[in-house]
């Protein structure tokens, strides 16, 4: 009789767990999903064609409205990177600074030389310059990867210059000469660089001729301000320009641009101190 008894009880327990489990089941998938591929759709069209002015206030508004409801989406990464330069262009370094430590690895020079200078105004100068370090970084080690550049460093006092002679570059800008100063401390890096540009060569020759020699332009960059220093049709050596940019170079080292606390300063020159080549339309430098 008391096996009997148990047997029965033991057969109930398990329709008891059965039956549990099937309910649970029955109920998850009856739950409809707080957030699906079509929310991550609807906010990529936001940002595509927006209903409205696309302003850095309305990127951030639509990027956090997505994050809001899709938080654990594989694109959340991607999604606090946008809210996180929208911000930072609308002049909220605070948020921008949330964001930016949400986004996860990123390579974008552009976007990382933005989160230092978010770590500038937030007075937070050891995460600015990591940041900072990391875009120069990422930078050169894709001219070297795609063979787009010769790359030499040479430590001065205080910091060192990156040299840079492309092999290709955009046919727009032609910058064949580079040269990046990057300070030792927590500051701006500055750049001077020689371009030939298509736009301003085609002028030139309308006013001289259609044979003359190619303008070259010798400019320093900085993130606050740009100066053109040369302007010249002449034979340039390399010898010469390197020369020219290591004293130029140097003396920025001696007093770089540091940003103050409290006061978010983008570096206005960011893509010329840093320039994008574009990979699908590189020009084969003589």
């Amino acid at each position: 009789m008391r096996k009997c008894l148990l047997r029965y009880l033991g057969a109930l327990l398990v329709s008891l767990i059965s039956t549990y489990s099937g309910m649970k089941r029955y109920a998850l998938a009856d739950t409809p999903a707080t957030c699906s591929l079509s929310d991550v759709t609807a906010w990529q069209m936001a940002l595509e064609e927006p209903a409205e002015e696309e302003t850095p206030a309305y990127r951030q508004r639509v990027t956090e409205a997505f994050l809001a409801k899709c938080p654990d989406r594989p694109e959340a990464p991607e999604a606090h990177r946008i809210a996180g330069l929208a911000a930072a262009w609308d002049g909220d370094p605070a948020t921008a600074a949330d964001h930016f430590s949400q986004m996860g690895y990123v390579t974008d020079s552009q976007t990382l030389m933005m989160h230092a200078a978010v770590s500038f105004a937030e007075g937070n100068k050891a995460t600015a310059r990591k940041a900072r370090d990391e875009a120069i970084e990422f930078w050169m080690s894709r001219l070297v990867r795609y063979r787009l550049a010769d790359v030499g460093v040479e430590q001065v006092r205080g910091g060192e210059i990156i040299r840079v002679r492309f092999h290709v570059t955009d046919p727009e800008t032609q910058v064949s000469h580079l040269w990046i100063a990057r300070p030792e401390g927590a500051a701006w890096p500055a750049a001077i660089s020689v371009t030939s540009e298509r736009q301003l060569n085609a002028l030139f020759r309308l006013r001289t001729g259609s044979t003359a020699n190619s303008l070259r332009h010798v400019r320093l960059y900085r993130c606050r301000t740009r100066r053109l220093l040369a302007r010249t049709n002449d034979t340039m050596t390399a010898d010469e320009m390197e020369t020219a940019a290591m004293m130029g170079l140097a003396a920025y080292l001696e007093d770089p641009d540091v940003p103050a606390k409290g006061e978010l300063e983008p570096c206005l020159f960011d893509s010329r101190i840093l320039p994008r080549i574009g990979l699908s339309k590189n020009l084969t430098l003589q």
